[in-house]
């Protein structure tokens, strides 16, 4: 069945080519010779895919790109370049891009391009595929991270390298990339690199040969032979011994593993998704991480948010943790008053979602009667609620910290690291505006970095920029 299809280049040889090229095929084609134009007719007829061209006139391509993405989040958008950068690529596929098309374009190309756009289409879940180990996403945040980790999960095999707070979800982010994959029918292996003593690690990793140590009895296949097909999590990869990084390295870049002992390489086909809530920037700066293992580690990061920037996402987690253990203690349904989800909005979280979580089972173990649900003791006057919350959690109700500490890396490893900040006024809120200023100035003006160096992520960089008054305010809206 022909599709509505709108071709967006400022070549009219190429728009023409194009346009002949969809009509052969059955599809009913509309064109656009820059982003203004193309925002113009998608305004009269929404697409069912976009040919989209970054290299246009007047508007950056990849904000083109993010603002249709807004307007028609439904339509298949495929780039069509000469060129492009690699971080272009993986900018524009966090943004919707389904695919790419280098130019000169044939019609075989076209045709197969145009056919995956509807396998995608067709193939897309509108239900959790992990049901008991939701990614609940009703604050923005996490709506677009839902939607970067579906787009993630379609390319081949990208290493990931998932960033955020302790107990913000990196695992279960790591799950969900896995089973939107088409790697979902394969082994998803996690495991903690922190976990496992130093002596035995390399051993569990790349397994080892009969003999090859004291205790070697025989022949062990190692994680990353487990996982093959499938998707290998490596938890807290900043923890992994230097030696063992290099080890790694040759793994992501020869696609081989040799177990302890051995002397043959053995092929594998595993996506490897890494986590970790230190900054791995700094790590390589004081030489605790490999920095070419990092740059490949790095292909794309996906950034959790902390729970305090995702407070529409409290309550309803709340629910849901509640509702499942009550469930599996067989204990009645709670319901949480207005006075309750104030106090769990209000509440910094500084232990993120496991935090949340661990307290909700605490309230459903402890309550026999009609047990306040938020504190797991007995309700009292609604207007000492807070600070109930407060005891409960051994935390006082303040606002949340800063989420970077007052010192960034230097911009090239082995350079001194030191930042000094001259506070003229000695506010918390210009001490955070001048060391994101300053961390932006050392990497000359690197957004995406600069978040993943401060521990935020960018939606909320972009955000404090605009207050700042050194961003637009639509800047924010399209991070």
């Amino acid at each position: 069945m022909g599709r509505n299809v709108l071709v967006v280049d400022d070549d009219p040889g190429i728009r023409s080519i194009l346009m002949e090229m969809l009509d052969s095929l059955g599809h009913q084609p509309v064109c656009a010779g820059n982003g203004e134009e193309a925002l113009k007719a998608v305004a009269n007829a929404l697409p069912d895919t976009i040919l989209l061209d970054l290299n246009l006139p007047t508007m950056d391509g990849l904000q083109v790109l993010r603002k249709l993405h807004e307007v028609c989040s439904e339509a298949r958008i495929i780039l069509i370049s000469g060129s492009m950068a690699i971080e272009d690529a993986v900018d524009a596929m966090k943004y919707g891009a389904l695919d790419c098309l280098p130019k000169p374009i044939s019609l075989r190309d076209l045709e197969l391009a145009l056919a995956r756009g509807e396998e995608a289409l067709e193939s897309a879940e509108t239900h959790d595929p992990l049901p008991n180990c939701p990614m609940l996403a009703f604050s923005p945040a996490m709506q677009d991270l839902r939607a970067t980790i579906k787009r993630v999960a379609r390319t081949p095999a990208a290493t990931v390298l998932v960033v955020g707070e302790t107990g913000t979800g990196k695992e279960v982010a790591a799950r969900h990339l896995h089973a939107y994959s088409e790697r979902a029918d394969k082994p998803f292996v996690a495991v903690n690199c922190a976990a496992i003593p130093a002596a035995l690690i390399e051993s569990e990793l790349f397994g080892h040969e009969r003999g090859a140590f004291t205790d070697a009895k025989g022949n062990k296949s190692g994680l990353f032979e487990e996982a093959d097909g499938g998707t290998l999590f490596l938890d807290e990869i900043g923890e992994l011994p230097l030696p063992l990084q290099a080890k790694l390295l040759r793994v992501l870049q020869e696609r081989v593993v040799r177990r302890v002992g051995g002397t043959k390489d053995i092929p594998i086909n595993v996506r490897i998704v890494a986590a970790t809530n230190v900054n791995l920037l700094v790590a390589v700066a004081n030489q605790e991480f490999r920095e070419d293992l990092y740059f490949r580690l790095n292909v794309i990061t996906i950034c959790l948010p902390a729970l305090c920037e995702r407070t529409e996402d409290i309550v309803p987690m709340a629910e849901a943790f509640a509702a499942r253990m009550c469930k599996d203690m067989g204990k009645p349904q709670r319901s949480f008053s207005e006075e309750e989800r104030h106090a769990l909005r209000s509440y910094a979280w500084p232990g993120n979602v496991r935090e949340l979580r661990n307290c909700i089972e605490r309230c459903v173990l402890l309550d026999q009667a009609r047990l306040n649900p938020a504190v797991g003791v007995p309700a009292r006057k609604s207007e000492r609620l807070r600070q109930l919350v407060a005891e409960s959690f051994e935390a006082p109700i303040l606002p949340r910290p800063a989420a970077a500490a007052f010192s960034t890396p230097p911009a090239h490893p082995g350079q001194p690291n030191e930042v000094v900040l001259s506070l003229p006024d000695p506010s918390l809120a210009n001490a955070e505006r001048q060391l994101i200023m300053e961390v932006l100035e050392r990497v000359h003006g690197n957004r995406n970095q600069a978040a993943t160096m401060l521990g935020i992520n960018r939606t909320t960089l972009y955000r404090k920029l605009v207050n700042f008054g050194v961003a637009e305010p639509a800047e924010a809206e399209l991070a």
